[in-house]
């Protein structure tokens, strides 16, 4: 099941990105929802990391949350990557 999140997580995140790059907004607030959007997560396992550092399985909880949170800047690059290539082809 975790594995199962994690991978819909990513996927979500480059729909997202496929998203964003189609809106018609500015770049900045494009990069504002994008962070916005990727993280969340994230923090729900690094937060807890962070605050009570002693905690039995601290450091793992915060190797996921960055991990999570590099995974889903670079599925929303992707996302965004994929939409350009698309509109630059057609």
């Amino acid at each position: 099941m975790p594995k199962i999140l994690a991978a819909l997580y990513l996927l979500l995140m480059v729909a997202a990105g496929w998203r964003l790059f189609t809106m018609s907004w500015s770049r900045a607030l494009k990069i504002a929802a994008g962070v916005a959007m990727v993280v969340p997560i994230p923090m729900l396992f690094l937060l807890p990391a962070l605050v009570q550092p002693d905690r039995p399985f601290a450091d793992l909880l915060c190797a996921i949350g960055i991990a999570l949170m590099l995974g889903g800047g670079v599925s929303l690059l992707g996302g965004v990557t994929g939409a350009w290539f698309k509109a630059r082809k057609a």
